[in-house]
């Protein structure tokens, strides 16, 4: 069973509703990997097509996978409404299930963290490496943790917002909280509440914390022959005090 997020239909309805595009700040970097890939590109848990979408717009030649069928139902639906024509499929990042060969592979924001155990994080690794063309790239961001935040708002429900869907309005909220200390892991749960309060909707998932160095042991015992890593998405050396890493594994 993948540890990944599968989501029902109203949070993959609220996650499309609070991810729009632009807002996370990763778009402008990988739409010009994927446009500039010398071959077709893969996206691994590519959601409701935050990405993916904005590669067809751009005439990449671009597959996806998702181990959501109700994001992958809210893409198709977007693709539809634009005359676009994706080709996507249900998979795990473990597994990937694909066809064919690639030059470029992504795995945007932070899904790469839904993997908590070594064997799974080896095994999605050497999945991207069975399915790049010899020269491919593999390229995936981390969050770096911010133990400020943590100290501060963990464990206490955020409202995030409101949000329609199929007919009536919703409000999420969100909490996050230690899952191990050991494991180093958290646990964010996500509710979605209608007009009087009652919970609807209710999921969660629990994300790895992956630092610097557990990646990069992770790509020295990898199919991987090169692999870098920089902070954020402008291209500049990881340091202390950046918030994301960006790494890229070659085959």
């Amino acid at each position: 069973m993948a540890e990944e997020n599968q989501f029902s239909g109203e949070l993959a309805a609220f996650y499309e509703a609070t991810h729009d595009h632009g807002d996370v700040g990763d778009e402008s970097f990988y739409r010009d990997a994927a446009t500039n890939a010398a071959g077709p590109v893969l996206e691994g848990a590519c959601g409701t097509g935050r990405l993916y979408l904005e590669f067809l717009r751009n005439g990449v030649d671009a597959d996806g996978f998702d181990i959501s069928p109700a994001m992958l139902k809210i893409l198709r639906k977007k693709a539809a409404s634009e005359g676009l024509t994706p080709t996507v499929w249900e998979a795990d990042l473990r597994s990937i299930g694909a066809d064919r060969s690639y030059a470029l592979a992504l795995v945007p924001y932070n899904s790469m963290c839904s993997l908590r155990r070594v064997d799974d994080q080896l095994a999605a690794l050497e999945a991207f490496h069975d399915v790049l063309e010899p020269g491919g790239r593999l390229l995936f961001d981390v969050y770096v943790p911010r133990y400020d935040v943590v100290a501060e708002a963990f464990g206490e429900w955020q409202d995030v917002r409101e949000v329609e869907h199929e007919g009536t309005l919703l409000r999420g909220r969100s909490r996050a909280d230690i899952a191990n200390q050991v494991t180093q892991t958290y646990r964010t749960e996500q509710e979605l509440l209608d007009a009087d309060g009652e919970v609807i909707a209710r999921d969660e998932f629990v994300l790895s914390h992956l630092p610097a160095q557990q990646v990069e042991l992770l790509a020295r015992q990898s199919p991987f022959d090169q692999w870098s890593v920089r902070g954020g998405f402008d291209g500049e050396p990881l340091a202390d005090g950046d918030g994301v890493q960006v790494w890229e594994l070659r085959k």
